[in-house]
């Protein structure tokens, strides 16, 4: 499962719990490990197993309900959004982790330095002048949400290999207006890897 579907699989799985209840839920969990063997976080990663599943319970309204549980998570506004491949985040948890990490001087330091840029951690608190203690706490936090993600390695000079870090995004514009929204562009890499976000794109 790539890193932003793993941000996705709790909020969706939320969300199809909430619309759907918790009796036909356990049923499609059942159903799920029964006939593929796996649960409904795991059914993300190949969302055609999950979409037989809700088929089987829902017939040709299972496309309807999918349309509507990813575009709970996030969606794409306009023509000029998806020529940009820009989404606007709908989900409350993962905008509030969004929000957290800009809140957060440190965090949205890394996150900016890190666009484009794949860097180790040692790179990051080097370059930042970020102190190693709070530097790799905050760090471990955004990998641990989804925010940062791996990509790559290189070898010390002792050939240890070590982790290459980017930030998940390309931009992101928090617009605080009347309520607020956060509307991110992922990098090319991130949206080739998720399931979630090609259903979205793709339709």
């Amino acid at each position: 499962m790539s890193d932003i579907d793993q941000l996705f699989a709790s909020a969706l799985k939320q969300i199809i719990k909430e619309n759907l209840g918790d009796t036909t839920f356990r049923s499609i969990q059942n159903r799920l490990f029964e006939k593929h063997g796996i649960s409904i976080t795991q059914s993300i990663k190949e969302f055609e197993k999950l979409d037989s599943v809700l088929t089987e319970f829902f017939g040709s309204g299972a496309k309807g309900l999918e349309k509507k549980f990813l575009d709970s998570i996030c969606s794409i506004k306009s023509k000029e959004d998806r020529i940009e491949k820009r989404f606007t985040i709908l989900n409350p948890s993962i905008n509030q982790s969004i929000l957290k990490a800009f809140s957060d001087d440190e965090m949205s330091k890394i996150l900016n330095a890190s666009i484009g840029e794949p860097w180790t951690i040692s790179e990051i608190l080097e370059k930042l002048d970020i102190p190693q203690t709070s530097g790799y706490r905050k760090i471990n936090l955004l990998i641990k949400e989804g925010l940062l993600i791996k990509t790559g390695h290189e070898f010390t000079e002792n050939r240890r290999s070590v982790y290459k870090y980017k930030s998940l995004f390309d931009n992101v514009n928090i617009d605080f207006n009347n309520k607020v929204t956060v509307n991110v562009q992922f990098t090319p890499e991130v949206i080739k890897d998720s399931v979630i976000l090609q259903t979205i794109y793709g339709k």
